[in-house]
C-alpha cells in the first residue's frame, strides 16, 4: 500500500492544510476501492463444487440416463393391466353360394359385405409365466444403476475438483513464496551494491547477489506461469470465462481419522462402484427369470364389442369375449441357450463386483495410508521451517556485520523458501488423499465437513 505524506510548507496557510488532508484521504479511499473492484471474483470451493454441478456436461448426461431409466421402469408398472384399442375398418366384398338339400330345394345367395365396421378390443395378460414381473424389476434395477452411475460421476467431479481447485490454491502459495525470495532478493542486492560502493564488500560479493536475486526473478517467473496454468485449467472446469480466485486455503485436520475398519465397511455400505455392480447382478438375476419365461405357457383374456351393426353378416357376432392359452412348443431361437447366456452373465456380474470389492478395499487402505503420511510430513518440516527461518536471519545479519557472504544469503534464503513451499506441498498431498479416501468410501460429500473442521490453514 502506498503511504501519503502532507507536510506543510513555510508561508503557506494552515488551512490549506487542513483542507488538503481530507482531498488525499478521497484520493487514496478511491484508489483502493478501484483496486479492490478490479480484483477477480473469490470462489470458496462450495461455491466452486456448486457451480461444477451445474455446468459438467458428464453430470447432466448421467441425469439424463437417470431420467430414462425412471421413465422405463414407470412406463413398465402397467404391464399386467389390459389392453384396450379402438379400431375402425371399411370393408368392400361380397359372399356367393348355394344351399342345397333345403326343404325349398338348392337356394343361390349373394351377400354384399360392404360397409364399415368398428369395435372395441381388449387382450389382458392373466398369467405370463414370470416375464412382466421380472422385467418390471430388471427396469427398477436399471434406475438403481442410473442413480449409482450419477453418484460415481459426482464423486469423480469432486476428486477432479479437488485437485484443479487446491492445485490453484498451491500454484498461488508458491508464487507468493518466490515473489517473497525475490523481494528479498532485491533488497539483498541493494545492500551488496551500497556496501561494495562504500568499499566494505568486493564486487564478487555484489556480482554473487546480482546472480541470486536473477535466479529469483526467474523462479517467480516459472511459479507465476504454472499458477496462470493451474489458474486456466480450472477456469476451464468452471466453465468461466473470466478470472478465477480461490479462497479456500489448503487445510490440514491434527484430528485421528476414523478407524480403517470404519472406513472399510462405509466403503461396502455407500460405494457407488459397488451399487452399480449390485444392480447390475439384480438385472441378471432377473434376465435368467426372463428366459425361463419362455418356456411357459401365457394365459389371456379377450374381448371384442362391435359398435357399428347395421352392416354386420348372420355370422359376425355384436360381442365375443373370452379365455386363451399360448404355448410356444418350437422357438427359431434356442431357449436353453438363451437361459445359459443369462446364467453366464449373472456369474459376470458377481465375479466384478467380488473384484470391485477387493479392488475398493485397496484403494481405501492405500488412501488412508497417504492421509496419515501426508499428516507426518507437514508436522515433520516444522522444525525444517523454524530452523530455515532462524538460519536466513543469522546469514543476513551476519551478512552486514561482514560474517557471512550474498552466496551464504541466498543459501539460506531458498533453503526457507524450499521448507515453504514442501509444506504447503505436504498439505496438498494430505487434500488430495483426503478426497481419494472419501471418494473410495462413498463419502465425497462429506468434503466439506472436512474443511469446515480443519484446525490448520495455510495462508491464501
Amino acid at each position: 500500500m502506498q503511504s501519503c505524506t502532507i507536510s506543510q510548507r513555510p508561508g503557506r496557510r494552515p488551512g490549506l492544510a487542513r483542507r488538503a488532508i481530507p482531498a488525499a484521504f478521497f484520493i487514496l479511499f478511491g484508489a483502493l476501492f478501484h483496486a479492490h473492484a478490479a480484483e477477480p471474483g473469490l470462489l470458496s470451493y462450495e461455491e466452486a463444487r456448486t457451480t461444477l454441478y451445474e455446468v459438467s456436461d458428464s453430470r447432466k448426461a448421467s441425469a439424463a440416463a437417470v431420467a430414462r431409466n425412471q421413465d422405463e421402469a414407470r412406463a413398465a408398472k402397467t404391464l399386467g393391466l389390459p389392453d384396450l384399442s379402438v379400431n375402425a375398418i371399411e370393408v368392400f366384398g361380397e359372399k356367393t353360394g348355394t344351399l342345397d338339400n333345403t326343404p325349398l330345394g338348392s337356394i343361390s345367395f349373394r351377400d354384399n359385405l360392404r360397409g364399415p365396421r368398428s369395435s372395441v378390443n381388449s387382450t389382458w395378460a392373466i398369467y405370463s409365466g414370470g416375464r412382466i414381473s421380472a422385467t418390471q424389476k430388471a427396469l427398477a434395477a436399471g434406475v438403481e444403476a442410473a442413480n449409482a452411475e450419477l453418484s460415481h460421476t459426482e464423486e469423480d467431479l469432486d476428486v477432479l475438483l479437488a485437485k484443479e481447485y487446491f492445485g490453484l490454491v498451491l500454484a498461488t502459495n508458491v508464487e507468493r513464496t518466490r515473489t517473497s525470495v525475490l523481494e528479498q532478493a532485491e533488497r539483498q542486492l541493494d545492500r551488496a551494491i551500497h556496501f561494495e560502493q562504500q568499499g566494505l564488500i568486493p564486487r564478487v560479493e555484489r556480482l554473487s547477489a546480482q546472480v541470486s536475486r536473477d535466479e529469483a526473478a526467474r523462479e517467480k517467473v516459472s511459479a507465476q506461469r504454472d499458477r496462470e496454468i493451474a489458474e486456466a485449467s480450472l477456469r476451464r472446469l468452471l466453465h468461466r470465462d473470466g478470472v478465477v480466485g480461490t479462497s479456500t486455503p489448503l487445510f490440514i485436520s491434527t484430528q485421528p481419522l476414523k478407524p480403517l475398519a470404519e472406513w472399510l465397511r462405509l466403503a461396502k455400505s455407500a460405494s457407488p462402484t459397488l451399487a452399480v455392480l449390485a444392480a447390475r447382478r439384480d438385472q441378471a438375476e432377473q434376465g435368467i427369470a426372463l428366459e425361463q419365461a419362455r418356456w411357459k405357457p401365457e394365459i389371456f383374456a379377450f374381448g371384442t364389442y362391435s359398435l357399428i351393426k347395421k352392416y354386420q353378416t348372420l355370422i359376425e357376432p355384436d360381442w365375443i369375449a373370452g379365455v386363451g392359452v399360448s404355448f410356444k412348443l418350437f422357438s427359431r431361437e434356442d431357449r436353453a441357450s438363451k437361459v445359459s447366456s443369462a446364467r453366464a452373465t449373472l456369474r459376470q456380474a458377481e465375479s466384478l463386483e467380488a473384484a470391485a470389492d477387493t479392488g475398493i478395499a485397496t484403494a481405501v487402505e492405500a488412501a488412508y495410508r497417504r492421509v496419515e503420511q501426508a499428516l507426518e510430513q507437514f508436522k515433520l518440516l516444522d522444525s525444517t521451517l523454524a530452523l530455515a527461518d532462524e538460519n536466513l536471519h543469522l546469514r543476513e545479519r551476519g551478512f552486514g556485520e561482514g560474517q557471512a557472504t550474498s552466496l551464504d544469503v541466498s543459501d539460506a534464503r531458498n533453503a526457507l523458501a524450499r521448507s515453504q513451499t514442501a509444506r504447503a506441498v505436504a498439505a496438498y498431498d494430505y487434500v488430495i488423499a483426503l478426497v481419494q479416501l472419501l471418494q473410495a468410501s462413498g463419502q465425497t460429500k462429506t468434503f466439506p465437513e472436512f474443511i469446515q473442521q480443519a484446525d490448520i490453514t495455510l495462508t491464501l
